[in-house]
């Protein structure tokens, strides 16, 4: 099963009635305390908080019907007091029973709704021009969609402002289509407790937070070896006991490897690693070459100094550090931060590496 790529998610009116607006009892309950814990952040459209109302007090004034003609029907239990069932007769008025489903759904709002989606974000305009074109929500069969699409629309636009993809947990048909042709900003879900099971997956992968960073940095390690590249190719090079007349040049670093990857500081949103590197670089050096050169015993000085060249093929170990954050910890939020070398100055010892040619230049340049 995938895990969650976004945490905000917005559930349909069909989600709850198939549920029965049990908002604190078996799933609908346990997505409460997952919405509670800010495992997920619900966005609610004042449609469907307006439409599950509406809802409520229908079957609750139902329900007080029913209970009131079933008294009749059993009515001849009344002559046994002491059943424990005889509690049914007392008064339970169709005011009560929606007070009481209402206070349950007010309840479920303070703790579970993270933001509210207003209907102002939806484009009247778009909305009108999908009702005529029969675009999903509408078609030929649902032509009065459009609280729904009041809904989506609202929804779509939420998302793109705040460049973040939504879950829409429904049952319904064409709000599946409308999600699949969102460009990726909506995408439907229409089962609520496979939904549960992504989420508690994907916190699953958190209770380990070093192993989750290890992930990630497995993800993007391409990215992070070809950054590393080109910063080595950056690093300012010199030779051990660096004398005037000495030169380096033609210096080409390659060979990169990463030996070890450590994860020195991490969190749910971000992680910084320690990587141990070692590449192999190849110079040439360019140096005063006394055994060759002239040497005045008179004046004690040398009349011509003769230089050498050698190209020296060194291995050369530094530690380098990379930061990456994934916002709401999610792996489809892990973005590359910051790539550093720890030397951006390194000595090259040319008596420590393979020499792979040696020249000496003519003593007087020609």
């Amino acid at each position: 099963m995938e895990a969650l790529e976004s945490r905000f998610v917005f559930v349909d009116t069909s989600i709850y009635q198939s549920k029965n607006f049990q908002f604190h009892q078996y799933s609908l309950g346990r997505f409460n305390e997952l919405c509670s814990e800010r495992a997920i952040n619900l966005l609610m459209s004042p449609v469907v908080e307006q439409e599950v109302r509406s809802h409520l007090l229908a079957q609750g004034t139902e329900a007080a019907r029913h209970v009131k003609e079933f008294k009749k029907t059993i009515k001849i239990l009344r002559n046994l007091p002491d059943l424990e069932q005889y509690s049914i007769f007392s008064e339970l008025s169709k005011e009560t029973i929606n007070e009481l489903l209402t206070e349950k759904f007010d309840n479920f709002l303070d703790d579970a709704v993270s933001e509210i989606v207003p209907v102002e974000e939806a484009s009247l305009e778009k909305i009108v021009n999908s009702y005529f074109n029969k675009v999903a929500p509408f078609s030929d069969k649902k032509k009065d969609e459009f609280p729904d699409a009041i809904i989506l629309e609202s929804l779509i636009n939420w998302a793109r402002k705040n460049q973040s993809k939504v879950y829409v947990l429904s049952t319904d048909g064409d709000m599946e289509k409308f999600c699949q042709n969102s460009d990726g900003w909506l995408t439907y879900v229409g089962d609520l407790d496979e939904f549960i099971e992504r989420v508690l997956l994907t916190e699953d992968k958190l209770t380990d937070l070093s192993s989750f960073a290890l992930e990630q940095y497995k993800e993007l390690a391409k990215g992070i070896e070809s950054h590393l590249e080109e910063q080595i190719s950056l690093i300012e090079y010199s030779s051990v006991g660096y004398d005037v007349d000495d030169e380096v040049s033609e210096v080409h670093p390659s060979g990169l490897s990463i030996e070890s990857v450590n994860v020195i500081k991490v969190d749910r949103e971000y992680a910084e690693f320690a990587l141990d590197l070692k590449f192999d670089v190849e110079a040439w050096y360019t140096f005063a070459d006394y055994d060759r050169s002239i040497w005045d015993s008179e004046d004690k000085k040398y009349m011509f100094v003769a230089q050498s060249s050698r190209h020296v093929r060194n291995t050369v170990k530094c530690n380098a550090y990379v930061t990456i954050d994934f916002e709401d910890g999610l792996a489809a939020n892990a973005l590359l931060g910051d790539i550093e070398i720890e030397d951006s100055y390194i000595e090259l010892d040319p008596n420590d590496g393979d020499e792979l040619e040696f020249i000496e230049h003519d003593l007087f340049g020609n």
